[in-house]
């Protein structure tokens, strides 16, 4: 059967909105509206897409800016299901759509979206708290409610999908792409089939540039303040010789330089020392493996 879901979304624009912000924009929405078709039947007990089109009804540039898709699936359901699924599928004949499944497409959509920005987060700064994460998981219960699956199993359906490289660099880059437009527009709060994404909520979104360039060099952070355990010492060398662990953060031993203001002699002999230090990393598949360690000021 033939189902044609809309998913319209909408930005209070103060500024006007550049040619290439909506089209990346539209490419991040396509994605987004293509991984909700993929990931649906695991969601949906006996829900079966056999071929889904993605199409652009309406593009309003003007505040307020709106984009208008139609997601149109194929579905089938299995006839041989003898119990429906709490309140997605009232009779498993085969012939009926479920009552929700708008709903249910909405939420999957957006819960996409916010899995990608997780993932972005956690790629970037090695932590996905804040407000996207309490929006993932509030998107998350509400559709355990709908589709009758527990939140802690459509967690691990999505971990399974998108922890093959490629899918993960999928759903990072329309997460992205997604927010392209409200990232411009000095994180303008966006309205997601009547939804609220909250300008708190996008702020938390990494700029997309921000992951661009990560992804494309070895990334470097800074910490403060943090404790050092010596593993290797020369007392003749600052940039050669020395290792060292950071608990928490560099749980293996590396390489530590030491940077200039910093002498060799202050560290001689010393099992442990705290200090403001510079963690370079490398990229290995979709994963920052540290590297080294920078020195940049001893504090004891």
């Amino acid at each position: 059967m033939r189902y044609d879901a809309d998913f319209n979304i909408s930005w209070r624009v103060d500024d006007p909105v550049a040619i290439r912000d909506i089209i990346e924009s539209l490419q991040g929405v396509e994605t987004v509206l293509r991984e909700t078709a993929g990931v649906l039947p695991q969601l949906v007990r006996g829900l079966d897409v056999e071929h889904f089109e993605i199409k652009v009804r309406t593009i309003a540039q003007q505040s307020p800016l709106k984009e208008l898709f139609v997601l149109t699936m194929f579905l089938a359901f299995q006839k041989s299901l003898e119990t429906a699924v709490p309140g997605a599928i009232e009779q498993a004949t085969g012939t009926d759509i479920p009552a929700n499944l708008e709903v249910i497409v909405t939420l999957t959509a957006l819960i996409v979206v916010f899995y990608g920005v997780g993932a972005i987060k956690d790629f970037l700064v090695g932590s996905k708290d804040g407000p996207s994460a309490a929006m993932l998981q509030g998107l998350i219960d509400e559709l355990s409610k709908e589709c009758g699956l527990t939140p802690e199993v459509i967690r691990a359906r999505l971990a399974e999908r998108y922890a093959d490289k490629s899918a993960w660099k999928r759903v990072t880059n329309a997460a992205a792409r997604f927010f392209r437009v409200s990232k411009r527009q000095d994180s303008s709060p966006m309205l997601v089939n009547g939804r609220q994404v909250s300008a708190e909520v996008v702020r938390d979104v990494p700029a997309d540039y921000l992951f661009d360039d990560a992804r494309e060099a070895a990334p470097a952070r800074p910490f403060y303040d943090v404790p050092l355990e010596l593993h290797a010492q020369d007392r003749d060398h600052s940039g050669q010789g020395w290792a060292a662990v950071i608990p928490g953060i560099v749980d293996r031993r590396v390489r530590l330089k030491l940077l200039s203001g910093v002498s060799a002699a202050d560290l001689w002999n010393r099992d442990r020392a705290r200090g403001d230090v510079m963690v370079i990393y490398e990229r290995v598949g979709d994963q920052m493996i540290p590297k080294s360690i920078q020195l940049q000021a001893l504090l004891d």
